[in-house]
């Protein structure tokens, strides 16, 4: 299927024409990417850009516009909506989206919201004359519990509005595509419109926003369309007397940027000072990218200095495999090179994926990648040495069956596991001068994984010093840095750390007398 695109190819300008609200200011022609968007009737639709590119205002506003848009009532004259507002967290929901919801909708002139869960706005306008009413209820949800999640998906909405959507699975986007269009009832006209909006700021490269929004096409009366706002500066060369320094790069105000009129003197300028590359990049030049919110499990890794272009196997050293079992099964697959070295040269990651598929899968990129070596060994985790309780073999046996040499490693204690990735990144190898570790530029995921993908979550206390949590956070990262975890344990790293005992089991020796700053 195709989709109609404009500059960039993205959408061409949308069928309807802007409504405007009495008495508020809801005018975004200055903004030329939000008042398309606006205007934009498609069924879903994204909204990515900068932050303070106004478009948490504009998701608000539209709110408030499509309310006014509702064909009203014939028993009544009054044009009645319901209105969904999500956001991940309770906390965030009230400093970010009340927030703006408030300066907009104040409570002094559209009455007063509901406070305790679900925090409800309901705003009613009687008919006067031939002006029709407006009966808008907006239930703000926040989805970290369970109880909310199972009180979204019984809504009966005319539309929705999800902020901040790349904090949220998509699951929760296709759950509301059944929500709304349910209200108002035949009886009172029924939804004029119904649909879903959202906005966030740039995401990484692996997100659903960045496939359905860059890479996947939609036609039809429901496609889903995506707007991409300019970013608040663009790259310069460092020459240039009017740039700034930022993460590393040089930096100018983009002309093109939306929202400039709103903000204060040299807003985007003062977010260049102080911050990391992936920061600047993605909340002030509105790329995508992926950004570490957490304290990364390898410091040590340099995708600079670790990662080469179209790293090529050795001939005559064995393959080795490391590997996560579940069902988003991941494999790493690296030689340890006579000098000490290694070098990661492909990766398979799946998702919702049983062992008997992976399996199929490892022994396919064997094959394509790899056909002359046949001595492969697969390292994994001792927890596959649980038997299945319906097929009764445990995964290595099953890995076996399909001629795969796999043997768990010593242990799957996660600092010992840590250290083992540690070592070859710390260490010179005297022929070149170059790292212990080498990672081909097309293992994408471990390399986002290995750069902060994987990492220990900040923990909200106060003081002078950052703290995190002592156990990684588990995201789509963890699985594959798992996997380069046992590769490395596996194939020799840290062995000195632990020995199996006389029954086959691991037991730590050294591990609890190390010293692990990073884990804060």
């Amino acid at each position: 299927m195709a989709r109609k695109k404009g500059a960039k190819g993205r959408n061409t300008e949308p069928r309807n024409e802007p409504v405007r609200a009495e008495g508020l200011n809801l005018d975004f022609s200055a903004a030329p990417t939000i008042s398309r968007f606006l205007r934009d009737n498609s069924f879903v639709r994204g909204l990515v850009g900068p932050v303070g590119s106004g478009k948490s205002y504009a998701c608000a506003a539209e709110v408030f516009l499509r309310a006014l848009a509702q064909e009203p009532s014939p028993r009544d004259n009054v044009r009645y909506t319901r209105c969904a507002v999500i956001r991940n967290t309770y906390p965030e929901l009230r400093t970010t989206v009340l927030k703006t919801w408030g300066e907009i909708f104040p409570e002094d002139v559209f009455g007063n919201m509901r406070w305790s869960p679900p925090i409800t706005h309901h705003i009613k306008l009687p008919a006067k004359d031939d002006i029709p009413g407006v009966d808008l209820e907006v239930i703000f949800l926040a989805l970290d519990q369970p109880k909310d999640i199972r009180r979204l998906l019984s809504l009966e909405l005319t539309f929705a509005w999800v902020s901040e959507c790349r904090e949220l699975p998509k699951a929760v986007i296709d759950g509301l595509t059944a929500r709304v269009g349910r209200y108002p009832t035949k009886r009172d006209s029924g939804p004029t419109w119904r649909g879903v909006w959202m906005e966030t700021n740039p995401c990484d490269s692996d997100h659903w926003f960045y496939h359905l929004a860059e890479q996947s096409t939609m036609d039809g009366p429901f496609a889903w369309r995506f707007w991409r706002q300019p970013g608040g500066i663009t790259e310069a060369p460092a020459e240039d007397p009017a740039s700034i320094e930022g993460g590393g790069k040089h930096w100018l105000v983009n002309s093109r940027a939306e929202n400039l009129g709103n903000l204060p003197p040299g807003y985007y300028i003062q977010q260049l000072q102080g911050k990391k590359l992936d920061w600047v990049q993605c909340y002030a030049a509105g790329q995508y990218v992926y950004v570490s919110e957490g304290q990364p499990v390898w410091p040590e890794y340099s995708d600079t200095d670790m990662s080469i272009a179209d790293l090529e196997p050795w001939p005559d050293l064995p393959i080795q495999i490391g590997m996560d079992f579940g069902l988003t099964p991941a494999a790493v697959f690296g030689q340890r090179l006579p000098n000490g070295r290694w070098q990661i040269l492909s990766e398979v990651v799946a998702f919702d994926m049983g062992l008997q598929r992976f399996g199929t899968s490892i022994q396919s990129e064997l094959a394509v990648r790899f056909p002359r070596h046949k001595n492969t060994l697969v390292w994994g985790d001792p927890a596959g040495l649980a038997r299945d309780p319906i097929y009764e073999r445990t995964a290595f046996d099953f890995l076996r069956t399909i001629g795969l040499r796999a043997q768990p490693t010593s242990t799957n204690d996660m600092k010992v596991r840590r250290e083992a990735g540690a070592a070859p990144m710390t260490r010179r190898i005297p022929d070149d001068g170059k790292p212990g570790l080498l990672v081909d530029k097309r293992c994408a995921r471990l390399r986002k994984a290995l750069n902060g993908g994987f990492h220990f979550k900040r923990l909200n206390v106060s003081g002078e010093t950052e703290r995190f949590r002592d156990v990684p956070n588990k995201n789509i990262h963890s699985h594959v840095a798992d996997a380069f975890g046992y590769l490395m344990l596996g194939g020799g790293e840290f062995r000195r750390l632990t020995v199996p005992s006389s029954i086959g089991q691991p037991t730590r020796q050294m591990a609890a007398n190390l010293d692990f700053n990073v884990f804060g």
